[in-house]
Parts: structure tokens; C-alpha cells; sequence
């Protein structure tokens, strides 16, 4: 984050804080010397300036917030944009739905937080800075910097902490299923008393901010009447009067330490995504439909490839064979660029369709789900890859439910395979297309594929192998 393009607008905004100072001196002024009954025309000057400042001050603000706002909204552009960027490095997120949280909470609450940088806390901080240093230098008073320091200390006081609640909520929302199944009056338990310890912490912290807020008040009254009354032994009613709306003016100023101080505090705690590279991977070309080398990747600390090589050959058959665990829907997000390489090259020759035995149904009939991904599909290409997944008696206009509960679990299967088939991809990669069927129909469902994929590549990441007779190859991922 670049400070200079913050230099435009934190001149505008002392300037409008000058300006408005600039009017309560000219006033304080024009109203002393009213009550010594002077002549008219001795009166005109304080009437021009007291104008002036005001016409000043009302331009200079709208000047301030003009050129904030711009700032601002190109701020939040440029950081919702690197979110966005980052989010898109490592998504589907390898550590589960609860980082998937952590990223909405970028997206709203963080961003919307560090927006609010420049107005909330350099602005008011940078000009009761710069109005201390103006004060200090016409006074050649130190305690006026004495007193700005002071307003600082509350920016070591610790915030409330609420991650532990959020992980809490997202922990319980992941095993949600779980919950149903087994009752969730102990989960409530547990996430009541994390809300009540967040709630005490939280009330014992904003009470203390109460007491600092109050007491920084105290102390910035007293040390602005201290000087005020410094002033007053060596200055006239005029010069005093005007020195103590002065003074007033700069006690507002300096009313907006604290709230900065605190949303100081709260962007400090913000972490958005690494901004560093998150592969080491390279891209080259193949002649093949497929071709991996040396492939590493893992979850946090946890291999799952070492150095893994692979080819598929334009137009192979080949089954992916491995036990629960062993990284093969892992290498589905691999080649479908989901995922990326810690380490090691994959290349693809090819256009690509994949289905998963997790991929989302939307809830809208059959007709409806095959057109949210294929736009200008036809019915009759519809029917066609319904019938090779044995769907052809589905009626394609009747709604099939909230991510297709209207389906037994080998319907929902073969509808996804159908969906995946339905595009005119160059390589299709099937995750457990056999999932939920019997051996009879797991082995028609086989036969239909390598008989509609004569001339594609065609990729099945299973972890039985006996349905499998007939394709050209088996290998094994372990």
C-alpha cells in the first residue's frame, strides 16, 4: 500500500481542519471586539474574514471528501481485486469450508475494514499531528506535543479476539451432518460458552476503553486550560478569547485520536491471503492427451504426491486405481487446474469435461442443469447423454430437488457423468462414475462410456477395479 497516494487527500482534510479553525478564530475575534463597540468600518475586516474562512471551509470540505472518497473506492477496487487474485491461487481451498469462511470474511468484513484506513485513521491522525506541530511552532509550547504522544498509548491495549468463536461456528458448520446424526447438545454447549467468554472478554475490553476514552478527555482538557491559562498572563481579552476557540477546535481534533487508535488496531489483525507464489509449477506442451512430471503436491504438511510421473495417450482408456485417501480425486483437481503443483509439470492436449460424485445439482429440472453448463444445448443432445448413463426414462422437465434429493444416490451419480458427457470435450475425467450401482449396472454404465468416447480420451479415477475389464489400462495411485 502505497503512502503517497494518500499525500492529496491528507492536505485537503487539514486544510479544511485549518480552514475551520481559521473560522472560529475570526469569530471569537469579531465577537470580542463587537462588545468593545469599535466603529464599522474597523468591524468590516473581521465580517470579510469570518465570510472568507467560512465560504473556506465549506469548499475545503467538499474538496476533503472528494478527493478521500476517490482514494477510498480506488483503495477498496485494489484490494478487493487482490483477494481475488490470491482466493483464485488456491481455490477450491485445500484446508476445507471453514477457510472458504475466511475468505468471505475478506471479502466483506476485511475489505470494508481497510477501506476505512484513510478516513478513520490517517486523516485524523496526520491532522491532529500536523495542527500539534502548526500550535506547537506559533506558541513555542512543548506540552502541546506532550499531550499528542499521551492520546498514543492507548494503541498497546489489546482488542477483543473473536477467532476462536468464528473457528468454532465454521468448525460445527463442517460437521453439520454429523451433528444431525448424533444430536448437537453438546456442540451448542461448546459454542455457547466460546460466545460467553468472547462476550466477557469483549465487555472488559470496551469498558477499559470507556475509562481511557474518558480519562484521554480529562487529560486533553487539562492541558488545554493549563496553556490557556498560560495565555492569559501575557495576552489581552481579544487575543484570549480567540486562543480559547482555538483551543476548542483542536480539542475536537484531538477527540478523534482514540477512535482511530481503535480501528488502527482492528486493520492490524487483519490477514489477508500469502501474496506469495503458491506453485512452482511450469507449463510446457505434449503430444499426448496427458503428461505429468515429477508431480508434488500436499496439504499443509502432509504429502500426497512425491514426485509422481504419468501419460495418457490421446484417445486411451484408462482407469486411476486407488484406496480411499490416495489422492485421486486430488489429482481430478490437478488436471482440471483446480489445484496447483507444489512442484513437478502437468500438461493437457486437449479440451477437457469432469464429473465428480461431489459436484453440485442445481435444483431445477434435468433440462435446466444440463443448460446452466451447456448454454445451446438441444433436447435430443440431452436424451443422447442421458441414454448412455441409462437415464433415458427421466422425465427432463420435473424438478429434481435441492442438489438433486429428488434422486437415489446412483441416479444423482449418473446424471453428473450425463452432464459431464454432454460436453464436446477432448479428454473426460470420471471420479467414481460407478458410485451407488450394483455390479450389473456399474458394468453397462462402463460399457456405454468406452462406446461413446470412441474417439476421446477417457479417464476413470476409481477405487475398484473390477468393473474395469475393458478398458485399455489400469494404474495404480498410490
Amino acid at each position: 500500500m502505497s503512502f503517497k497516494r494518500f499525500f492529496p487527500a491528507i492536505f485537503a482534510n487539514l486544510a479544511a481542519a485549518l480552514a475551520e479553525i481559521l473560522l472560529m478564530a475570526a469569530s471569537a475575534w469579531l465577537i470580542a471586539s463587537a462588545a468593545l463597540h469599535p466603529p464599522l468600518s474597523k468591524l468590516s475586516i473581521g465580517i470579510t474574514l469570518v465570510r472568507t474562512a467560512g465560504i473556506s471551509r465549506a469548499a475545503l470540505r467538499y474538496a476533503d471528501r472528494f478527493i478521500s472518497h476517490k482514494v477510498i473506492f480506488k483503495l477498496l477496487d485494489d484490494l478487493r481485486r487482490k483477494i481475488f487474485l490470491n482466493a483464485a491461487k488456491i481455490l477450491p481451498l485445500k484446508s476445507g469450508r471453514s477457510h472458504e469462511g475466511d475468505l468471505l470474511h475478506n471479502l466483506t468484513v476485511s475489505a470494508d475494514l481497510l477501506k476505512d484506513f484513510l478516513p478513520r485513521v490517517v486523516l485524523p491522525l496526520s491532522t491532529a499531528a500536523l495542527v500539534t506541530i502548526l500550535l506547537t511552532f506559533f506558541l513555542r509550547e512543548p506540552l502541546f506535543p506532550l499531550i499528542f504522544l499521551a492520546n498514543l498509548i492507548p494503541i498497546a491495549l489489546k482488542a477483543a479476539d473473536d477467532s476462536d468463536y468464528r473457528e468454532k461456528i465454521l468448525d460445527f458448520n463442517d460437521g453439520r451432518d454429523e451433528l444431525k446424526i448424533f444430536g448437537t447438545e453438546p456442540a451448542i454447549k461448546r459454542l455457547n460458552q466460546a460466545a460467553k467468554d468472547f462476550g466477557a472478554e469483549n465487555f472488559k475490553i470496551t469498558a477499559r476503553q470507556i475509562n481511557f476514552d474518558t480519562a484521554f478527555r480529562v487529560l486533553n482538557a487539562a492541558g488545554f486550560f493549563f496553556m490557556l491559562l498560560k495565555v492569559a498572563a501575557v495576552a489581552d481579552t481579544i487575543a484570549l478569547t480567540v486562543w480559547t476557540l482555538i483551543f476548542l477546535a483542536t480539542l475536537e481534533i484531538f477527540a478523534q485520536i482514540q477512535p482511530a487508535i481503535r480501528t488502527l488496531k482492528k486493520i492490524r489483525a487483519v490477514k489477508l491471503f500469502d501474496d506469495k507464489k503458491t506453485s512452482a509449477a511450469q507449463i510446457f506442451t505434449t503430444d499426448k492427451a496427458v503428461e505429468i512430471k515429477n508431480l508434488s503436491f500436499g496439504y499443509g504438511g502432509e504429502k500426497i504426491f512425491d514426485n509422481f510421473s504419468l501419460n495418457i495417450e490421446r484417445g486411451e482408456k484408462i482407469a486411476l486405481v486407488g484406496e480411499s485417501g490416495a489422492g485421486k480425486t486430488t489429482l481430478l483437481y490437478l488436471l482440471m487446474k483446480l489445484f496447483e503443483p507444489d512442484s513437478g509439470t502437468i500438461a493437457i492436449n486437449g479440451t477437457i469435461s469432469a464429473a465428480t460424485f461431489t459436484n453440485y445439482i442445481f435444483s431445477a429440472s434435468i433440462r435446466e442443469n444440463f443448460k446452466m453448463l451447456h448454454e445451446n444445448i438441444t433436447d435430443e443432445e440431452i436424451l443422447s447423454a442421458l441414454r448412455t448413463c441409462e437415464l433415458e426414462n427421466f422425465d427432463i422437465n420435473a424438478p429434481i430437488g435441492d442438489d438433486g434429493e429428488n434422486l437415489s444416490g446412483g441416479e444423482r451419480n449418473r446424471l453428473q457423468v450425463a452432464l459431464a458427457m454432454a460436453k464436446d470435450a477432448e479428454i473426460l475425467i470420471l471420479d467414481e462414475p460407478t458410485a451407488g450401482l450394483d455390479r450389473k449396472n456399474a458394468e453397462k454404465l462402463i460399457e456405454n462410456l468406452i462406446d461413446a468416447t470412441k474417439n476421446r480420451t477417457l479417464i476413470i479415477i476409481t477405487h475398484d477395479s473390477n468393473y474395469f475389464s475393458e478398458m485399455g489400462r489400469i494404474e495404480l495411485v498410490h
